[in-house]
C-alpha cells in the first residue's frame, strides 16, 4: 500500500541483506539496514540488459566485515503512486573511505541475478538443434530468458513476434549476446507491407523485453490515462507531467505537485554538423561476404561493381511509426532549403557482414532472405534509432515508481511566449515521448525521478 503523503516523491524504504536465502541479522536479531544507506539511485535504459543500483553506505556498525560482495538486497520502497520491492546481486563494493575513526563510507553496485548468471552460461549449437526447431525470434527469447539451463528467470517475459525462423550455428555465445545478435537481424510481422526491424533487449522493472522501437511507440500511442499498468500484459499507465509552478505547501496541492516536472533541460539539439557527418539523414549501406566476395552485395545489387544501396531519412519516413500529438512530420522539411540540398550528397558508409550459407548445401534451394536483406535493415535500423533523437529531453519529477524505460511519458511544457499574464502551450515540445533511460533517486526519505525523454517528429 501506497504512503499517506506529505510531499511529492515522499517514500518509506527498508533494506535487507541474503546470503543463500538467509536473512542476515546482528546477534539482537536486528535486519534492517535502512539507517546506513546515505543514498540509492536505480538505472533503468533501453540499452542495458540489467535494471542497475548503486547504494552508498555509511557504515558504522562493522558491516562491511560481514559482507563478501556477492549478497543479494531486498530493497522495498513505499511510494506515494505505487510500491515496489527490488532483488539484486551486489557484485562490488567500491570507493571505501575511512571518515573518521570509527565509520567507513563505500559503495556497493548491483544488478539483476540475471545479469550475473549471464556471465557463467553459454550456447553452442545448431539453433533447430537446441531448440528443437521453435526458431522464431520470440521462442528463442523466451527460451533463453526462463528455461533452467539457461537463465531460469521468474520475470515477465514480454518478446515481440517476427517474421524470422534463424537457422545458424551459435558459437559458444553467452545468452545475451545470441539475444543481441537476433536483435539486429529479426524483423517485424508484416505492418502494412512495410518492413520494419530495429529490436532492442532490455529490462525494467515489469521484466525483460524484445521488443522493436516501432512497436513501443505504437504502444505509447494506445497508453491512457485511465488506464492503470497491468503487470501481466505489460502495458502501462500514461501519466502526464506539467511544467508550472509548484502549488502552495498542502496537501490538496500536493496531488497535484506530484505530476508537476521539477526541471527541464534539453541536452542536445539541432547539431547539424555532426548529423551530417555520422550520416544521420543519408548514406550507404554496404554488406560483403568474407567468405566469398563474388557473391557480395551492395544493397539490392549482386556485385559490388555498382552502386551501394543509399538509405535517406525522407524515403524510410513514412515507414516508420511515429508517435502522435506532435503532427508526425518529419524535422527534414522545416530545415533551410539550401541547407536541405546538403542531405543529397551522402558521404558516410555503413557495413554489415553477409552470413554466407556455402558451406551447407541444404540452404542453396531456400537461402534466408530475411539475413540477405541485412544491408537494407541496417540501413532501416539507423535511420529508426537517429530518428527518435531529434527531441531529446531531460525531466526531473516527484519519484514515481509507475515509469518504465521502453514505455512512454506525456509532457505539457509552457512557451516562452506569453499570451496576456498565462504562458502558452509550447506545441513543439509538449505531448508524447519514448522513455530511454530513466533514474530513481533516494536521498532520505524523498525520491526524484530523472528521464531521458526522446521524440522523432515535429509540428
Amino acid at each position: 500500500m501506497t504512503i499517506q503523503r506529505s510531499n511529492p516523491g515522499d517514500i518509506e524504504l527498508s533494506v535487507q541483506v541474503f546470503r543463500d536465502g538467509q536473512k542476515l541479522e546482528t546477534k539482537k536479531g536486528e535486519y534492517e539496514i535502512r539507517e546506513f544507506v546515505q543514498q540509492l539511485d536505480i538505472f533503468e535504459s533501453v540499452t542495458s540488459a540489467t535494471i542497475e543500483m548503486q547504494m552508498v553506505i555509511n557504515d558504522s556498525a562493522g558491516l562491511i566485515g560481514a559482507m563478501t560482495g556477492s549478497e543479494l538486497f531486498r530493497v522495498q520502497i513505499q511510494g506515494t503512486v505505487i510500491d515496489r520491492t527490488y532483488s539484486m546481486r551486489c557484485y562490488n563494493i567500491e570507493s571505501r573511505s575511512r571518515t573518521n575513526q570509527d565509520s567507513d563510507t563505500y559503495i556497493l553496485n548491483l544488478c539483476s541475478d540475471e545479469f550475473l548468471k549471464n556471465e557463467a552460461v553459454n550456447i553452442f549449437g545448431n539453433t533447430k538443434v537446441v531448440f528443437k526447431d521453435k526458431t522464431e525470434t520470440s521462442q528463442i527469447v523466451k527460451k533463453i530468458l526462463e528455461d533452467k539451463k539457461y537463465m531460469q528467470t521468474r520475470k515477465k517475459v514480454f518478446a515481440e513476434e517476427t517474421l524470422n525462423k534463424h537457422q545458424f550455428v551459435i558459437p559458444n555465445w553467452r545468452p545475451f549476446d545470441t539475444l543481441y545478435w537476433m536483435a539486429e537481424r529479426s524483423v517485424r510481422k508484416a505492418q502494412s507491407g512495410t518492413i520494419q526491424n530495429g529490436f532492442a533487449f532490455y529490462e525494467n522493472s515489469i521484466g525483460y523485453h524484445f521488443k522493436s522501437l516501432d512497436k513501443m511507440i505504437e504502444d505509447i500511442n494506445s497508453m491512457s490515462e485511465e488506464q492503470d499498468t497491468d503487470f501481466n500484459t505489460g502495458k502501462t499507465k500514461l501519466y502526464d507531467y506539467l511544467q508550472s509552478p509548484k502549488g502552495a505547501e498542502s496537501p490538496e496541492s500536493a496531488s497535484t505537485d506530484q505530476f508537476k516536472i521539477t526541471t527541464l533541460t534539453f541536452p542536445e539539439e539541432k547539431n547539424f554538423l555532426m548529423g551530417l557527418r555520422h550520416g544521420t539523414w543519408s548514406g550507404y549501406s554496404v554488406g560483403f561476404d568474407p567468405a566469398n566476395m563474388s557473391q557480395s552485395k551492395w544493397g539490392a545489387s549482386k556485385d559490388m561493381q555498382v552502386d551501394a544501396y543509399q538509405y535517406s531519412m525522407n524515403e524510410l519516413w513514412d515507414k516508420m511509426a511515429h508517435l502522435k500529438d506532435s503532427g508526425n512530420n518529419n524535422p527534414i522539411k522545416n530545415m533551410d532549403k539550401g541547407t536541405q540540398q546538403l542531405l543529397q550528397f551522402p558521404k558516410r558508409v555503413r557495413y554489415a557482414i553477409l552470413p554466407n550459407q556455402n558451406f551447407d548445401p541444404k540452404y542453396q534451394s531456400n537461402p534466408q532472405k530475411n539475413y540477405e536483406q541485412i544491408v537494407e535493415l541496417q540501413a532501416y535500423q539507423w535511420m529508426r534509432i537517429e530518428s527518435l533523437k531529434t527531441i531529446q529531453v531531460q525531466v526531473t519529477v516527484p519519484g514515481n515508481l509507475d515509469l518504465y524505460v521502453g514505455s512512454g511519458v506525456k509532457i505539457t511544457m509552457a512557451s516562452t511566449r506569453k499570451q496576456g499574464q498565462k504562458p502558452e502551450r509550447d506545441e513543439r515540445y509538449s505531448g508524447r515521448y519514448l522513455i530511454a533511460s530513466l533514474t530513481q533517486s533516494i536521498r532520505g526519505n524523498s525520491m526524484t525521478t530523472e528521464m531521458l525523454l526522446m521524440k522523432d517528429s515535429t509540428v
